[in-house]
């Protein structure tokens, strides 16, 4: 990975924890800007995890790794 790719998704993790701190902090009062956040992040964050490890799954098979035990 990437210097580029570990800040972006540095950048995301933060976002979607400081939204659901947010969220935490004050349950009956939710900001609109928490709600943009999390409703924007969080989609970003599970198809940056899913992709990468599908990739990683994917390279592995492609150069024999996968599936062998040892």
């Amino acid at each position: 990975m990437n210097c580029f790719k570990r800040y972006l998704l540095s950048c995301l993790i933060a976002m979607v924890f400081f939204a659901g701190f947010d969220a935490y902090r004050s349950p009956g009062d939710m900001h609109f800007g928490t709600i943009l956040v999390a409703s924007a992040s969080w989609p970003v964050f599970a198809a940056v995890v899913v992709g990468s490890t599908i990739g990683d799954v994917v390279h592995d098979a492609r150069y024999g790794r996968y599936g062998k035990a040892g």
